[in-house]
């Protein structure tokens, strides 16, 4: 037996938590899935429901697939079975219904919470991770029954909110400087964003906690604390090195920053073909990547041939990743006029008008107009568009076709 739950599941932590080795999470997840099912280990079930809820429960690159039917019946199973850890997950989720409460093998959810914390004190980093959230967000309000009417006036009770989220801060920094990552999310929104006018905004400590887990050795803070370095506060080459101490712990994201600098050629030495694959490698959870190496092979680049069809594979993954915010212009392009996919001029459109102003999207309102390509043909209106459009190279070989009459009206050439 472990020295805060069972060996499978303390393995589980060990693994899942306190490392970023994706081999090794697969390898525990199976580990607890088996226990839960030969044994019935409640807190294995609670780890597997974990695993299956998706990226805000684990790393971005663990190897885990979101089930969200298969993460509420792990929950249930882990909470009619008596574990405490489960027991505040489900609060913290909404998930606690009074027929579960109702159903869990403590006399209150207070009761609960004392079994984790009491492991939280012992020093177990993951339970020192879910009683800092009970105070963070305030889930001690219901653990113990508490609301403003049980104050004699708003300032004290405002006071006793903000000293309790004041107290999930020893815990977030003991989890988070004893090797669980994780730890360190709340410690850094706490000091980031503040909250309310409970918590004022202290964002020289929130960037001094990033760089402690970046020096700890965190792939995911490494990259958060590069991402701050290298676009915000203007120390690109101190963001850059953290990238790439991100990459090397497998932080796929990280290759952004890497190709930005190949791009801008200003750290290193520009190469656009090189810039284009650390786009790639930046994984399926990037739009900003998928729209950069997008762009690129939609217009070419050094070293990079066009290639439409990889350019609206790319350029549609950001669109979607992005809820439409990014690429509407150069997708739009590419149906309006038949580009790297089955023509659809009304699709075109539709994604061109939609799209904030710019280069591209100048190019193709153009040629929609003076080609009358799913509008009434308009080249005078299309020639302002693709005038518009400045050098950008298609543009200017676009408007080689259209000339003004003597009459002052515009046809083809």
């Amino acid at each position: 037996m472990g020295k805060y739950f069972s060996d499978v599941v303390e393995q589980a932590l060990e693994n899942i938590y306190y490392c970023y080795d994706s081999k090794r999470a697969s390898q525990a997840a199976e580990a607890v899935f088996q226990a839960a099912k030969n044994t019935g280990d409640p807190d294995a079930y609670y780890i597997l429901s974990r695993c299956f809820s998706g990226t805000c429960y684990s790393w971005d690159f663990h190897p885990f697939t979101e089930n969200r039917a298969a993460a509420n019946a792990m929950l249930h199973e882990a909470i009619t079975r008596g574990s405490a850890m489960a027991a505040l997950g489900a609060m913290r989720l909404g998930m606690l219904t009074p027929a579960l409460q109702e159903a869990m093998s403590f006399a209150s959810l207070r009761e609960a919470w004392e079994i984790v914390k009491e492991k939280a004190d012992a020093g177990c980093l993951f339970c020192q991770y879910m009683i800092g959230n009970t105070y963070y967000f305030l889930d001690v309000m219901e653990i113990e029954n508490i609301s403003e009417k049980d104050f004699p006036s708003q300032i004290a009770w405002k006071d006793w909110m903000r000293e309790q989220m004041k107290k999930s801060l020893p815990y977030f920094e003991s989890a988070y400087q004893g090797g669980m990552g994780w730890g360190g999310r709340n410690l850094v929104n706490y000091y980031m964003f503040g909250e309310g006018d409970l918590v004022r905004p202290d964002k020289k400590t929130g960037l001094e906690w990033e760089r402690t887990g970046a020096d700890l050795g965190y792939p995911d803070w490494q990259y958060r604390y590069a991402v701050d370095l290298y676009y915000s506060n203007g120390q690109k080459e101190e963001g850059y090195q953290y990238a790439l101490k991100a990459v090397e712990g497998g932080h796929l994201t990280a290759w952004v920053i890497i190709g930005d600098a190949c791009w801008e050629g200003q750290l290193v030495p520009k190469d656009q073909k090189k810039a284009v694959e650390c786009y790639e490698k930046a994984g399926k959870m990037s739009d900003y990547a998928k729209e950069q190496a997008g762009r690129a092979y939609f217009a070419g680049a050094e070293g990079v041939p066009q290639d439409y069809a990889r350019a609206v594979q790319l350029m549609s993954d950001a669109y979607k990743l992005s809820d439409g915010k990014r690429c509407a212009d150069g997708l739009g392009t590419c149906y309006l006029l038949g580009l790297g996919c089955e023509q659809d001029p009304q699709l075109g459109k539709m994604l061109l008008e939609k799209a904030e102003p710019s280069i591209c999207r100048s190019y193709g309102l153009g040629m929609m107009y003076a080609e009358g390509i799913g509008v009434k043909e308009d080249i005078r209106r299309g020639v302002d568009l693709l005038k518009a459009a400045g050098e950008y190279p298609p543009a200017k070989e676009a408007l080689k076709r259209y000339k003004k009459s003597l009459f002052g009206v515009w046809r083809r050439v």
